[in-house]
């Protein structure tokens, strides 16, 4: 039996990466452990409203994203910019905040864009874990890297295309990273690339059956399927009495996106799925969609679960994010996804070679009559692809996977004598 222990749990990013190490804190809290959230301070009421003790660990993400808008953007160069200030402030932040947050723990489980984690692991030596939530996250001549939106290219120019970004990855963040570490007594790394998927496990959040692994990866990067979170929230009642009044509706939302591509395509919504002849929830998100006239009947939704929401709706139109994704994959509802950034190209590709989901329009480009046409196609798909793909992660528990081997990690040093 294991013996309880602390464990820290640390993310930086959106609702998207702070979710599933809340379903983690769930699972590690049920075990008899103490889990201890380090993630964004937008975070905090949400945290401890779930009874978890919470840590800030960088930057208010809804204010930075607001506030530096070029980073939500599918142009390349744009993005760069500003994720290389972005890391300079950032990454010596996580080590003052981190380092005195993980003293004591047993185990630190990383994710996100918490990238000093793997390096205060090393100070501390403690066992360590990193948890990707999508495979594009990783070098392959199979897909191109996340900051690259085209799918599709040869696998030469994908090889090419990895070069070029772990060169870029060094330039934006390994000085800063290696200053830092420097404070903190470590030797410098040599690429931020090889340190981030070399120099500690990592496991894959993700459905290996929709994206599945490299074979030149030889097993490196073992799957966990989907993490999901156990809310506790209800469905509104009002909300639910509308659900049952009328034929199932469409849902509209982009999560924690909020930048050009939001703001053009909530313009085309009303447009769009009023062309279709159905009701529509449009969820506010970080965007604040819906906040302009609506239909006569249509709903705003600030916050719902998805878990009770998404099986009551015709179809999920979203951004490809890999909660969002995985929520809608698991109801089983066909999908319209409209990319902006990073992994949700990715997501988008697989689930349109998957026949799940039609070939995706980037967001920034999206017509009105491109999304109505989106919209028809994706009821009129086949059923069995997505059925197929919701049975088998109704069944799945990807979170058990990252706790036992959470526990493995620990147990081993243990045996060690290191502990």
């Amino acid at each position: 039996m294991m013996q309880p222990m602390r464990v820290v749990l640390a993310t930086v990013g959106s609702r998207g990466d702070v979710q599933p190490m809340l379903a983690i804190a769930q699972l590690l809290a049920a075990h008899g452990h103490t889990p201890v959230v380090a993630a964004p301070p937008n975070f905090e009421a949400w945290v401890k409203s779930l009874g978890f003790e919470f840590a800030p660990l960088g930057a208010d993400m809804q204010v930075y994203m607001e506030e530096n808008r070029e980073v939500m953007t599918g142009n390349p160069i744009k993005m760069l910019g500003a994720m290389t200030h972005y890391f300079s402030e950032q990454i010596p932040l996580q080590i003052k905040q981190l380092v005195p947050v993980c003293q004591g723990a047993k185990a630190l489980l990383w994710g996100g864009l918490a990238l000093a984690a793997p390096s205060i692991a090393q100070h501390l030596r403690q066992p360590i874990l990193g948890v990707l939530y999508a495979t594009c996250m990783l070098p392959s001549s199979r897909h191109p890297p996340p900051m690259v939106p085209w799918h599709g290219m040869p696998d030469w120019m994908n090889e090419l295309l990895w070069r070029a970004n772990r060169l870029l990855g060094d330039k934006l963040a390994l000085g800063t990273l290696n200053a830092a570490r420097s404070s903190i007594g470590l030797p410098p790394v040599a690429h931020l690339r090889s340190h981030i998927t070399e120099d500690c496990p990592l496991v894959i959040a993700a459905d290996e059956t929709l994206f599945p692994p490299d074979p030149e990866w030889q097993g490196r990067y073992p799957f966990a399927n989907f993490i999901y979170f156990d809310d506790p929230t209800p469905l509104d009642p009002e909300l639910d009495a509308w659900l049952a009044d009328g034929e199932p509706p469409v849902f509209v939302g982009f999560g924690s996106m909020s930048a050009e591509g939001t703001d053009r395509v909530g313009k085309l919504i009303v447009e769009a799925v009023s062309a279709t002849d159905r009701r529509c929830i449009v969820g506010a998100g970080w965007a604040g969609l819906g906040a302009g006239s609506l239909p006569p009947g249509w709903r705003v939704v600030r916050e719902a679960p998805y878990a009770l929401l998404f099986p009551r709706t015709a179809v999920v139109v979203h951004h490809g994010g890999s909660g969002t994704t995985a929520s809608a994959l698991r109801a089983g509802v066909p999908q319209v996804i409209l990319p902006l950034i990073l992994d949700q190209f990715h997501h988008a590709h697989r689930l349109h070679l998957a026949g799940i989901a039609p070939r995706p329009v980037p967001m920034e480009r999206i017509t009105t009559a491109e999304l109505t046409e989106a919209i028809h196609t994706a009821l009129e798909m086949p059923d069995g692809p997505r059925l197929a793909a919701a049975e088998r992660l109704r069944a799945s528990d990807g979170r058990a996977e990252i706790v036992r081997r959470l526990e493995m990690l620990v147990a081993a040093k243990r045996d060690s004598g290191l502990s």
